[in-house]
């Protein structure tokens, strides 16, 4: 555990460092959230959890601003190819516009360097406290409510975006496939073809419930009147990507979370337990 977080926190300065700013802000957050999955594995038999999680969410919410902006650029020229013959392309491109105007003010305003700053001292702050971490088991006992926790939350999750469809519940969908798909990255060597394929389907589906997000942040700057022109029909286009990105997902779903979370404990701890066995 301290090894992968120390390597993970150096990749994140490193980052800093020598990496344009956008670049960089989009390398720390993503090494933040694997950081963020790391712990939580290990949660129920991790003392500073609560402190770790807090620094490392902090950490990459100290530099999301300059972010928002550019994920919704992204937003409209997905929606301008997919949908081009249904609004006027004008439309969405002084949409664009707005939001490109936005995104540098946002950069300039918000200080990139000086956030990127603080982000760093942050995480040289847990780089120290790293070297104490105490894990208070070991082994698979260390790892086992972990996985099935945040596996279990995934299921919750799932039912609740099948029985009444909103767009915070979809994020909280989102953020249990991407702790899981951490979990399999760092279970990969119990079967290695099994958690690969495993790791796959998790990340298409985190890939496919992350756009769904952004549209859904996309809807949410129409609904605060920031954008009044065209308001319903680039709404109603929103909502018919949402739609389809719901019906890729579901199959993906219900086989990534077809077990119980306690035949996934009992599957992983054989594989686990066949892993670490001594050969003859």
């Amino acid at each position: 555990m301290r090894r992968i977080a120390d390597e993970q926190i150096e990749k994140a300065i490193s980052s800093i460092e020598n990496m344009d700013r956008p670049d960089a802000i989009h390398d720390v957050r993503k090494r933040c959230k694997k950081l963020r999955g790391l712990i939580r594995l290990v949660r129920p038999v991790f003392e500073a959890y609560h402190d770790e999680n807090a620094a490392f969410r902090d950490a990459a919410r100290n530099i999301s601003g300059a972010r928002d902006a550019k994920v919704m650029q992204g937003i409209c020229d997905l929606l301008e190819s997919d949908f081009s013959d249904k609004v006027g392309k004008s439309a969405l491109r002084q949409i664009h516009e707005q939001f490109t105007m936005q995104c540098h003010s946002q950069f300039d305003m918000e200080n990139a360097g000086q956030r990127l700053d603080e982000t760093r001292n942050c995480l040289l702050e847990v780089r120290d406290r790293v070297k104490s971490w105490d894990i208070s088991m070991d082994g698979w006992q260390a790892i086992k409510d972990g996985l099935k926790s945040n596996y279990k939350r995934a299921q919750h999750a799932a039912r609740q975006a099948r029985s009444c469809p909103d767009g915070q519940i979809f994020h909280e969908l989102r953020k249990r496939v991407k702790y899981h798909w951490c979990h399999c990255r760092l279970l990969e060597n119990i079967w290695p073809e099994m958690m690969i394929a495993r790791q796959h389907a998790a990340r298409q589906l985190s890939d496919i419930l992350g756009v769904h997000h952004d549209l859904d942040v996309f809807v949410g700057k129409f609904r605060t009147g920031q954008f009044p022109n065209d308001a319903d029909i680039v709404i109603d286009l929103a909502r018919d990507h949402q739609a389809r990105l719901e019906k890729q997902a579901w199959p993906l779903l219900d086989r990534l979370l077809a077990q119980s979370p306690k035949a996934v404990g009992i599957y992983h701890k054989a594989l686990w337990n066949s892993w670490r066995k001594p050969e003859a």
